[in-house]
């Protein structure tokens, strides 16, 4: 960075660049046209590999639990999720906000406590709601019906499990939002607004506030600071912003304009965070989601929780990227599987099954994704193709009973009734507790 630019480099050496940049030209139909629709494939530029074995901590908003969860999926060892909390840990369970940062404060409120143990307030983060009744606004919406010296315990054992951070092999953060809430008597950036009662106390107290480019980046550097200084690892970093938009803004406007705000902010500070940081880098994850087909981007149709199946991509993308430590594009079961989902959803069935076919390996050896691309053959009225590539299901899951059963009823379209009868019979012999399906094959009698 020099004289406040991003970057400054001479007119020669940027057409140099360009030339050699194959992701340059923005996609149209015409011209990499799969690249941005239906689902959004940003390509990311990894400058450190993940090892096979490296162990994985993840913090932030709630676009973070789920990279925890397709992680876990796949076989990396998740450090985030590893703990216990006791009593109170099982009180709250999945209680809303509980694990989530939302902003940058909160992540390194959270960090610097459990790794400088004597900066934690203590009780005073405790906001009393009534008897043995207090919420911590770092910890969310959950309400803690304990008392004091309990929820003080319980709130050590936390700590202990957010200083794991300093012995994972990598770090990845998900920046949620700028809107923000502040307590003036402690100094404190909250993780969620503070409850009514204690704003009905202390009306002063309570402040809102709308973080800037500066603020973020300010919260950005004490973030790298705070791990670099206590890690004995190299920082292996992966930065990104929550797809996730507000449910609703505090500001005085439009929630679609605040949320744009709320988002770009976070995009622009990360550009200039990550250029020339070592082991530091920003994954695509937002651009995935918000440049996709909203189809295929959001479960629930309501255009807020990620689904499943793009968030296993994007996973799949960061665990071929990095853990192979080479850009390889080579797609994983996981990812295969999510695309395959989300071509089914967008009802482009022709394009399921050449993804299937251009990855024929991991598809021979997923039943999930083969039951997928029978089904897309039977869409288009291959029934012969849907037929065989359930025979394949049969083959490698025996213990399946939906594949058998598809391939029967199949039987009836293609007029196979003595092989329909043949396929009652083994169906009998394997799931003899399935005789109600067998009951409504009458046509093969």
């Amino acid at each position: 960075m020099s004289d406040g630019h991003i970057e400054r480099i001479s007119a020669a050496d940027a057409f140099v660049r360009a030339k050699g940049n194959g992701q340059r030209r923005y996609p149209a139909p015409d011209r990499d046209g799969d690249r941005l629709y239906p689902l959004a494939s940003p390509v990311a530029s990894p400058t450190f590999a993940i090892g096979p074995d490296d162990t994985i901590f993840a913090i932030g908003s709630c676009f973070a639990r789920n990279v925890e969860k397709a992680l876990a999926s796949a076989g990396k060892r998740v450090l985030s999720q590893e703990f216990d909390l006791g009593e109170i840990g099982e009180s709250i369970g999945d209680a809303a906000n509980f694990y989530n940062k939302y902003s940058i404060h909160s992540v390194v409120n959270e960090l610097r406590w459990a790794l400088e143990r004597d900066t934690f307030p203590g009780a005073d983060v405790l906001y009393r709601m009534g008897e043995d009744r207090y919420m911590d606004a770092q910890l969310g919406m959950a309400r803690l019906d304990f008392d004091v010296d309990t929820i003080m315990a319980f709130r050590h054992r936390y700590l202990d499990a957010m200083a794991q951070v300093a012995e994972a092999d990598v770090v990845i953060v998900t920046l949620g939002y700028v809107e923000t809430w502040y307590d003036t008597k402690l100094g404190l950036y909250l993780n969620v607004s503070p409850p009514m009662q204690a704003i009905r106390a202390e009306p002063e107290r309570f402040e809102f506030r709308v973080l800037s480019y500066a603020d973020v980046m300010e919260g950005l550097r004490e973030l790298h600071a705070l791990l670099t200084k206590h890690r004995s690892k190299p920082l292996k970093m992966l930065i990104t912003v929550s797809p996730v938009p507000l449910l609703a803004t505090f500001r005085d406007m439009d929630v679609l304009v605040a949320n744009a705000y709320s988002k770009s902010v976070q995009r622009a500070a990360l550009d200039e965070f990550t250029l020339g940081l070592e082991g530091v880098d920003y994954f695509p994850s937002y651009e995935f989601v918000t440049l996709s087909n909203p189809t295929v981007a959001w479960a629930r149709n309501d255009y807020r929780h990620v689904s499943g199946e793009i968030v296993q991509r994007i996973m799949s993308e960061v665990l071929t990227k990095y853990v192979d430590g080479d850009a390889a594009e080579e797609m994983t079961a996981d990812g295969l599987l999510a695309s395959v989902r989300m071509l089914l959803k967008l009802e482009d069935y022709e394009e399921a099954l050449a993804t299937c076919e251009a990855n024929r390996d991991l598809a021979d050896a997923s039943p999930e994704v083969l039951i997928l691309e029978s089904t897309a053959a039977r869409k288009l009225e291959r029934l012969e193709d849907s037929f065989e590539i359930l025979s394949k299901v049969t083959e490698i899951a025996p213990a399946r009973p939906d594949a058998l059963e598809r391939m029967i009823m199949l039987c009836r379209p293609l007029r196979r009734r003595d092989a329909a009868r043949d396929l009652l019979s083994a169906h009998a012999n394997r799931f003899p507790d399935r005789g109600e399906f067998r009951d409504k094959v009458t046509w093969a009698a």
